[in-house]
């Protein structure tokens, strides 16, 4: 895992709700694929409530995350609407603290 702040090299990471209308006999899967498959959507799930994908979307500035919600995410046929969540700070992912105190989790070795 890369903590990009600590490198200098900022991304901006925004949280897009969308929602879409299934197709017949493909359901969501469809409109799924035709997400994930712009590299901008760095992650995308199946939710249950009241969108139904949650899409990650990483760019290096706000007004790119922002175009890829405008102009490719929210046009494709299917999507009823989005809402974007910018992510301010990230605390914890993936079992790691981003910004703690801790040291190195390896084991040291003695001689």
């Amino acid at each position: 895992m890369v903590n990009w702040d600590k490198l200098g090299e900022e991304q901006v990471w925004a949280l897009a709700e969308v929602k879409v209308t299934p197709q017949r006999d493909v359901g969501f899967d469809a409109i799924a694929e035709r997400i994930y498959r712009f590299p901008e959507a760095r992650t995308v799930y199946l939710m249950s409530g009241t969108y139904d994908l949650a899409v990650l979307v990483v760019g290096k500035t706000m007004h790119e995350v922002a175009g890829f919600v405008s102009e490719k995410l929210a046009p494709l046929e299917g999507v009823q609407g989005t809402v974007t969540h910018f992510l301010l700070k990230r605390y914890k992912e993936d079992g790691e603290i981003m910004d703690g105190e801790e040291g190195p989790k390896r084991v040291p070795i003695m001689p």
